[in-house]
């Protein structure tokens, strides 16, 4: 019983390697280093937390979220956990997002930009 929790717990070097696309094992190692996420060895086998893999793997979909809907991310994200699809395309066809705002005005830097901006 104890062993099955644990493996639920952990994820081994290998299995990171098909979840991160990357063909060898120093490739993972290299990527648990930088993502600050400790390997263990248990037994004959090198772990690591599938719960710090996971939020590292969605830090760069939170953030893009954050950027792109500062009102909503916290709902989306959620869709996204539970894998409901419907429910994240409503909240994306609601018209109180706030999506990002193009500017078309220029602000000339150089003091020849400006000139040439006020004639």
């Amino acid at each position: 019983m104890q062993i099955e929790k644990t493996d639920e717990k952990l994820i081994d070097l290998k299995k990171l390697c098909e979840l991160l696309l990357v063909k060898g094992i120093a490739s993972a190692k290299k990527w648990c280093e930088q993502a600050n996420i400790k390997i263990i060895e248990v037994g004959n086998k090198m772990v690591v937390s599938k719960f710090l893999v996971d939020i590292e793997l969605d830090r760069h979909l939170v953030k893009n979220l954050k950027k792109r809907y500062p009102t909503k991310w916290i709902e989306l994200y959620k869709c996204y956990k539970d894998k409901d699809h419907i429910g994240y395309l409503s909240l994306l066809e609601d018209g109180d997002i706030d999506s990002t705002q193009i500017s078309h005005r220029v602000t000339p830097i150089s003091e020849r930009a400006k000139r040439l901006a006020n004639s």
